[in-house]
């Protein structure tokens, strides 16, 4: 079983990506949701790669409790920013989640302060550690979008 680091705490996955068996909620790859519409299921989720566009999902946010920002390769910070934009800019209120193999502990932070949520770590990364790397700064200079921070962010 896949385990998450969801609000500072560690627990196990309860959705399934794409191709996966089981019977968990099974989470939609962004073309998917938006071709299924306004037939989306409430408390849908969906999976964001790396360079989609996520404009055509803005009508779609009321229905989803869960959006994964895939970041695949060292470097990628296009994820970064459109958490921000789910939070900041479409007032998205559920859950972010960070996932790939470039979610590593030294990102957490600053991951958590653009609207991440929950944390699908890199294959050998200890969430454990990671979760303590998250407690590291307790002052930030700047405003944010994290929801540990600003709750008044939830709908």
């Amino acid at each position: 079983m896949r385990k998450i680091l969801q609000r500072r705490e560690l627990v196990a996955d309860s959705w399934r990506y794409p191709g996966e068996e089981g019977t968990a909620p099974q989470l939609l790859a962004l073309a998917a949701a938006v071709a299924a519409g306004g037939a989306l299921p409430a408390g849908s989720g969906v999976v964001v790669a790396p360079g989609e566009d996520i404009a055509p999902l803005a009508a779609l946010l009321p229905k989803l409790a869960l959006v994964v920002l895939r970041f695949e390769k060292p470097g990628e910070g296009r994820g970064f920013s459109l958490a921000r934009q789910l939070r900041q800019q479409q007032r998205f209120g559920g859950t972010i989640r960070a996932a790939g193999a470039a979610v590593k502990r030294d990102l957490l932070f600053l991951l958590a302060r653009c609207g991440c949520d929950e944390f699908e770590f890199a294959v050998g990364e200890d969430p454990v550690a990671a979760s303590a790397h998250l407690q590291r700064f307790s002052v930030a200079y700047q405003p944010a979008s994290d929801l540990l921070v600003h709750p008044s962010l939830r709908a």
